[in-house]
């Protein structure tokens, strides 16, 4: 079963992430590395919702 602890904090630090980028102080090279570590961070969130099969959790 997917844990909401562990979905809630890759969600949390997703928002870090698009924040980091809206605010654009960020140099070309830490962009990239933020945006790879979204595209990481948005593979875990699937793979453990995935693993929930079906089963509905609550995240606020």
């Amino acid at each position: 079963m997917a844990k909401d602890s562990d979905i809630r904090s890759r969600m949390n630090r997703m928002e870090e992430i698009i924040d980091q980028l809206d605010a654009d102080e960020v140099s070309l090279d830490e962009g990239s590395e933020l945006y790879e570590e979204g595209q990481e961070l948005l593979t875990e969130i699937r793979e453990r919702l995935h693993e929930g099969q079906g089963e509905v959790i609550e995240i606020e």
